[in-house]
């Protein structure tokens, strides 16, 4: 995706621009909660194989055997650090592809292997935890691009350009009417510039509504 500015003009592309600036801000931050959530348990079982609570089987952290625990925490902190390499050193797609694989596979290898009194607990984390590595992976397939990486591109851009056009009207407001003053008077064509309009025609008649897009 384009992370460029663009000029909008029509309603309905400012409704699916939005739409697309969501999914992405969505998608990015649901690559930091997986990355999150594979860091927090993985460090859980590294550093308490032994240390079986309710509360971090509440959020995921499933311990078997102390040796495989860690085996276990190991895994899942090398792939919550290669869901956030992409963005902070720059590493390829592949690497989020693989983690999310990775991820899925794991999570889904443990789910099978879980006694019923193990499963019952911090099933929803583990399983939203397998569903938002199917939808990252897709997501990174369709796009071409790393999620985490492309959401904050987008906001960086959007950020940078809403500064600079924030600069502009600051610049433009001193010589702009203010509230209640009247509108001097201007001359514009019709869009097919066959004819002009005053605003000294409409005064008094009717309201007159200017609508600027970013072209201006």
């Amino acid at each position: 995706m384009d992370t460029g500015y663009e000029t909008v003009v029509d309603p309905a592309t400012i409704v699916w621009t939005m739409a697309a600036m969501g999914v992405h801000v969505a998608t990015m931050g649901l690559q930091l909660w997986l990355s999150f959530f594979l860091l927090a348990t993985g460090l859980s079982n590294l550093l308490a194989p032994n240390h079986d609570s309710p509360l971090a089987r509440r959020f995921g952290a499933v311990r078997i055997v102390a040796e495989a625990t860690v085996k276990i925490g190991a895994a899942r902190l090398l792939l919550g650090l290669g869901l956030l390499a992409p963005l902070a050193i720059g590493a390829p797609l592949w690497l989020s592809l693989l983690c999310c694989a990775a991820t899925v596979g794991l999570l889904a290898f443990l789910e099978r292997g879980l006694g019923a009194e193990l499963a019952a607990t911090g099933r929803f984390a583990r399983r939203f935890a397998m569903a938002s590595g199917v939808v990252l992976f897709a997501f990174a397939s369709f796009e071409g691009e790393d999620p985490l990486s492309l959401g904050a591109d987008l906001i960086s851009t959007a950020n940078s350009w809403r500064a600079h056009e924030v600069a502009w009207q600051r610049s433009n407001d001193a010589e702009a009417p203010k509230v209640g003053e009247l509108a001097p008077d201007f001359e514009l064509q019709d869009p097919e510039g066959r004819s002009s309009v005053r605003l000294a025609d409409f005064r008094g008649k009717r309201p007159v509504a200017l609508v600027f897009g970013s072209y201006t």
